[in-house]
């Protein structure tokens, strides 16, 4: 007979398997090694990384872009603590992941065993379950228990929201688990559940916005499969749909008659020339503080928020919200008259005019500005590929200088809490799928995950890495703290590195361009692994660029009203 690890944990495997994961994250230890054998001789496909940090993001990245839940496995001690930042991401951006962390057992508490630390409930509220147990006695807790855990954690995982999950477990010696075949066991089916809109109240809110010069916000987003469908929403209407960048409905897969960009006609005080009637928002709170603040600035619009949980309307302007998945709610919103002939002509111009003043006034500057290697990178992706933009800059410049387009580029960021650290390792794993993928992202940024060079340079994925370096925090030249006498010091934060050659030693293919010619046929020379594109800009004068083209679309959309 097997002996209780090897039971458990085998069986616990099986469970997950016939729940429906597919890929695991594991870093190296002792503690966790029943798990780390179990998974290797398992169906789950297993990536080996060398720090728990990365890898928990690296899982986060498969799992924003699949929808399933992803293992993350460490062992004992401060390794279990470092996987805590893509919990937190996973949570607020409501991504499915399961934590399972080794443990020592409780008699080893407090008498100062190596790598003892206490972590039931490590992650607090950041999960949506957690779970500790002592690895069970066969005889107590038999098979039938263990798989009806394993499918618990898939499906609490899933739920409404998704979000992460935490099995924390105690092993005791000996951890090398036998090659012993479980017996197969019945295990309970998960499903997926969806949330369908109240028919008593759909009247009254399709009468509310019926015929009105009216508008949609589609914010940030992991749900792609309702992208057609409030597409199909904004063209039922007549209504625009102010896009920001990771809604999925800035390009490709579905019409895009009704989208607009979000951030630059916002800034710009389109909104006040052409204020709408009423307002649906679907999606997380938009990636624009323009367009953030005047939604804020105007609860007396109605505005109706679709949201299936959470609460997700930090400027509390939202006077309706309707509980339901984006899909069926926009299906009956549908219904509504449409708005005057005009409404939606009106803003797909001012939306044209806009784009054509920015693109005017970034050709005028000298290359490279980082509004310009948005520019060129819209133009260098290939079909059907992702563009993972990080926080801080990247995501803004996207917003407001990535144009609408029917090409399919699926646009994606960590915009749960918006942090700057883990980037890279996300796009990495999303990449790890196979799909051709670029990721734009800050020097900072590069800092805070450089680390994931190493896992990049192991395997052939298909990652394109631009790192925009200018040599320290360039987001807050945009910030009253832009001029402090300690500005430099702490927030421009100068660290004098080139990436490029940091990426060689871990084996990956680097360049530092410095011209458009330069970009895009680094942009065009394509690999089948992970690869490095730097390039070197100014903080001062990316401010300045800014304030240029801001100007630029300000004075163009001025002449429309």
């Amino acid at each position: 007979m097997a002996d209780r690890n090897t039971t458990f944990v085998r069986t616990l495997m099986a469970a997950l398997v016939a729940s429906g994961v597919e890929q695991a994250c594991i870093a190296p230890g002792s503690r966790n090694a029943p798990l780390s054998i179990a998974l290797a001789d398992s169906k789950i496909h297993d990536w080996s990384h060398h720090d728990e940090r990365s890898a928990a993001f690296f899982a986060l990245g498969i799992a924003k872009t699949t929808g399933r839940p992803v293992l993350v496995v460490t062992t004992s001690g401060t390794a279990a603590v470092e996987i805590y930042p893509a919990l937190v991401e996973a949570s607020a951006s409501q991504v499915p992941l399961i934590a399972l962390t080794a443990d020592r057992p409780t008699d080893l508490y407090d008498v100062a065993a190596p790598q003892t630390i206490d972590q039931r409930d490590l992650f607090g509220r950041t999960v949506k379950w957690a779970h500790d147990l002592d690895v069970p006695d066969p005889a107590d807790f038999g098979p039938t228990g263990i798989a009806a855990l394993g499918a618990r954690l898939v499906s609490e995982s899933l739920g409404i929201p998704a979000g992460p999950v935490h099995l924390n477990i105690r092993f005791r010696e000996p951890l090398i688990i036998e090659p012993h075949p479980v017996d197969e066991v019945a295990v309970p089916q998960v499903t997926r559940h969806r949330l369908i809109p109240d028919p008593q109240v759909l009247p009254d809110l399709t009468a509310s916005i019926s015929g009105r010069a009216g508008l949609i916000v589609a914010g940030p987003s992991t749900d792609r499969s309702s992208s057609a469908a409030v597409a199909d929403l904004g063209a039922a209407l007549g209504w625009p749909i102010m896009s920001d960048p990771i809604s999925g409905l800035r390009s490709g897969g579905h019409s895009t008659e009704s989208v607009v960009g979000s951030d630059l006609l916002a800034a710009a005080g389109w909104l006040t020339a052409a204020p709408p009637e009423a307002v649906v928002r679907v999606g997380a709170p938009p990636t624009s503080k323009a367009l953030r603040g005047w939604l804020g600035q105007n609860p007396q619009i109605p505005q109706i928020l679709i949201a299936p949980s959470g609460w997700p309307d930090p400027m509390a302007s939202a006077n309706v919200v309707l509980r339901s998945d984006i899909t069926p709610a926009t299906a009956q919103l549908s219904e509504a008259a449409s708005a005057p002939d005009d409404w939606l002509a009106r803003w797909k111009h001012a939306d044209a005019v806009a784009a054509s003043a920015a693109s005017t006034a970034i050709q005028g500057t000298e290359f490279p500005s980082e509004p310009g290697v948005v520019a060129a990178l819209s133009d260098a992706l290939p079909a059907d590929s992702m563009l993972w933009a990080a926080s801080s800059m990247p995501i803004r410049d996207v917003d407001s200088f990535f144009p609408v387009s029917d090409q399919t580029v699926d646009i994606h960021g960590n915009r749960g809490a918006n942090g700057i650290d883990g980037f890279v390792s996300t796009a990495l794993g999303a990449a790890s799928a196979g799909r051709p993928t670029t990721s734009l992202v800050g020097d900072l940024s590069m800092l805070h995950d450089v680390g994931v060079l190493a896992t990049a340079g192991r395997h052939p994925i298909p990652l394109t890495v631009v790192v925009v370096n200018n040599d320290g925090g360039g987001i807050f030249h945009f910030l009253p703290q832009e001029g402090h006498e300690h500005f430099e010091r702490h927030f421009g934060t100068p660290h004098g590195l080139s990436f490029a050659p940091i990426a060689t030693s871990f084996g990956v293919d680097s360049v530092v361009v410095d011209d458009r010619a330069g970009f895009s046929d680094a942009m065009s020379a394509r690999t089948e692994g992970p690869r490095l594109i730097e390039i070197v800009t100014s903080r001062s004068a990316n401010l300045t660029t800014h304030r240029l083209i801001a100007d630029e679309v300000r004075a163009a959309l001025a002449s429309l009203q």
